[in-house]
């Protein structure tokens, strides 16, 4: 599937898991044992029935995540409500990335042949890690 499309199936079918592309990519190329496998250049997860026959009529150029707008303001609020207190904020609207595991995670481990959008996806995911001030 198309890294695009995978994004949107990500947003679609589970939208409180993945509210937003950062969720999404963070899933993708830096959680082990995701479920995903590098498979032709494309991250793939051969085990899911439901992706296997989810097909968009058209690809799409860019996934849409509809409530990340939304989340991100109340994840604002939440940082500036409890800012200097114990941890408090709504574990869903609090946001970390998994830890990176330069050995295991596919942002360090993709093929060779990787597709020129996965690559694409990879990189921007690498830029979103070094935005939050994560070394890559």
């Amino acid at each position: 599937m198309r890294a695009e499309d995978t994004l949107q199936y990500m947003a679609d079918f589970y939208p409180e898991l993945f509210p937003t592309r950062k969720h999404a990519l963070n899933q993708l190329f830096c959680v082990l044992g995701n479920g995903y496998e590098w498979i032709n250049g494309e991250l793939v997860d051969d085990d899911n029935e439901y992706e296997k026959r989810y097909k968009l009529r058209r690809p799409i150029k860019r996934a849409e995540f509809p409530n990340e707008e939304s989340w991100y303001q109340q994840n604002k609020f939440y940082r500036d409500l409890y800012e200097g207190k114990e941890k408090k904020t709504p574990w869903e609207y609090d946001y970390e990335w998994y830890p990176l595991d330069k050995n295991y995670a596919k942002l360090y481990d993709y093929p060779d042949d990787i597709k020129p959008d996965w690559k694409k996806l990879l990189e921007e995911c690498k830029a979103l890690l070094i935005e939050d001030g994560i070394e890559v």
